[in-house]
C-alpha cells in the first residue's frame, strides 16, 4: 500500500509527524507492515518531528537507546520515543560522520577539511577531546570517509584504518601501535593485505575486525586483487584473513551486534555479507531481487532489520528479518518532484519500535528535505 505522509522542513508551521504507536494503527504516520510484523507487538513508539531542527536537515545517526543524532544547522540528540531534543551543540566540521555510543558519551568521526577527525562527547553533547586523526599517524593518513576509524565500548581506544596500516590508538596513554603494516607484506593464510578499508571491534573489545583488498601469496601476475575480511589481536598477533569469491564489498556497517558488508552497485546480485560480531561467524542475507542493493543498503541500530532501496520515479523501501531472512515489509513513496530520487535516500531502522525513518533529498542543496515515516 502506498503512502505519500512527507514533511517538508522548510514548511515549518506544518503538523508534527505523528508517534508511531504500534498499539494504535490509526495513528496517521503509521502505515501497517505489507508482511510479517503485525500492530500490537511492540509497546514502544517513536515520533519524529522535523520542527525541532533549524536549517535543513542533513542526515542522522543512530545513538543507542531510541536516539538519534540528527544533523541540521546544529548537531542534535534527539529521543524517538518522547520526541524531544535531549542535547543541542555546534555542528562538527565533517563532510559525513559515524557516531559510536561509548559508555560515558559519543564519538563522532569522519573526514573535514583537517583530514581524519575524532570528536569525544559527553552525554550532554559537551566536547571533552577534539582529535586529529592524521596527525597521529605522522607519515601515514586516513582516507576513507566513513569506517576509517572505530572506538571500544568504553571509549579507551581507536583503531584506525590508513592508508599503510591499521592502528591502535589507546586514548588515556595516547600510544600510538601499529598493528598491520602493508609496507611490510603483512598477510598470512596465502594471502597479503593490500588495501584496509574499513575497521571495528568485536563486541569483547579483545580483538579488531576488518575488510579490505588482498593477493594471494606468492603473487601471480595474472590475478587481481580480491576483496578480504579479516580480525587481529589488540597486541598484533593472530591475525586471521578470508578470501571472499565473487563478492566485492563497497563498505561496512556497523550495528551492535553484527557487521553488514554491502555490495559495489555495478556488482550486486541480490545478497548481503553479514557477520556477528560476538562469534566472528559470518551468514549471507538474500533480498528478493538480484538487482536489489543498488539504491542503498540498510542496517538497523541493533543489527536485527536491514532495508533496501530501489529507486526509479518514486523509492520502493523493503525490511527484511536479518535471521529469518523474511520480507517484514515493503513501502513505496511518491513525490511530484523526481529529483527526490535522483540520489539514494537516507534510511534509519530502530530496532523497539520497529519504525523506519526515511530521509530524502537531505544531500541536495537545491530542494527541502522530505521525511517520511512508517512501522514494519
Amino acid at each position: 500500500m502506498k503512502k505519500t505522509f512527507c514533511i517538508t522542513l522548510a514548511l515549518l508551521f506544518t503538523l508534527a509527524l505523528s508517534a508511531c504507536d504500534k498499539t494504535d494503527s490509526q495513528a496517521p504516520m503509521v502505515s501497517v507492515p505489507a508482511s510479517g510484523g503485525q500492530p500490537g507487538q511492540s509497546s514502544s513508539y517513536c515520533t519524529f518531528d522535523p520542527t525541532l531542527f533549524d536549517g535543513k536537515l542533513q542526515s542522522c545517526a543512530y545513538a543507542g537507546n531510541g536516539t538519534l543524532f540528527v544533523l541540521a544547522d546544529k548537531l542534535y540528540l534527539y529521543d524517538t520515543a518522547a520526541a524531544s531534543v535531549l542535547a543541542e551543540t555546534e555542528a562538527p566540521q565533517l563532510f559525513d560522520f559515524e557516531v559510536q555510543p561509548i559508555d560515558d558519551g559519543y564519538i563522532l568521526t569522519g573526514l573535514g577539511d583537517d583530514g581524519a577527525m575524532a570528536y569525544v562527547y559527553d552525554r550532554s553533547l559537551s566536547l571533552n577531546r577534539e582529535i586529529v586523526v592524521n596527525e597521529l599517524l605522522t607519515e601515514d593518513f586516513v582516507s576513507s570517509e566513513t569506517g576509517g576509524i572505530a572506538a571500544t565500548t568504553d571509549g579507551k581506544k581507536l583503531a584506525i584504518v590508513a592508508f599503510d596500516g591499521l592502528y591502535l590508538y589507546d586514548m588515556e596513554s595516547e600510544r600510538l601501535t601499529n598493528l598491520l603494516d602493508m609496507r611490510q607484506n603483512a598477510g598470512t593464510d596465502g594471502i597479503s593485505v593490500s588495501i584496509l578499508n574499513g575497521a571495528a571491534f568485536a563486541c569483547d573489545n579483545n580483538h579488531i575486525l576488518f575488510y579490505g583488498r588482498g593477493n594471494s601469496i606468492p603473487t601471480t601476475e595474472a590475478e587481481d586483487s580480491f576483496c578480504i575480511y579479516g580480525s587481529i589481536n589488540m597486541d598484533g598477533g593472530n591475525l586471521k584473513l578470508t578470501k571472499l569469491s565473487n563478492y566485492d564489498i563497497d563498505e561496512m556497517q556497523s550495528s551492535a551486534d553484527r557487521l553488514f558488508f554491502p555490495q559495489v552497485f555495478t556488482k550486486t546480485n541480490g545478497k548481503l555479507l553479514w557477520l556477528d560480531r560476538s562469534t566472528g561467524i559470518t551468514d549471507t542475507l538474500s533480498f528478493s531481487d538480484g538487482d536489489e542493493g543498488r539504491d542503498g543498503v540498510y542496517s538497523s541500530a541493533q543489527g536485527n532489520y536491514v532495508a533496501t532501496a530501489v529507486l526509479n520515479d518514486s523509492l520502493t523501501v523493503r525490511i527484511y528479518d536479518v535471521v529469518s531472512g523474511e520480507l517484514l515489509a515493503t513501502e513505496v513513496i511518491e513525490n511530484a518532484d523526481s529529483t527526490y530520487f535522483y540520489r539514494i535516500p537516507r534510511i534509519y531502522l530502530l530496532d523497539e519500535a520497529r519504525t523506519a525513518v526515511v530521509v530524502l533529498g537531505g544531500s541536495i542543496s537545491e530542494i527541502n528535505t522530505l521525511v517520511y515515516t512508517f512501522s514494519f
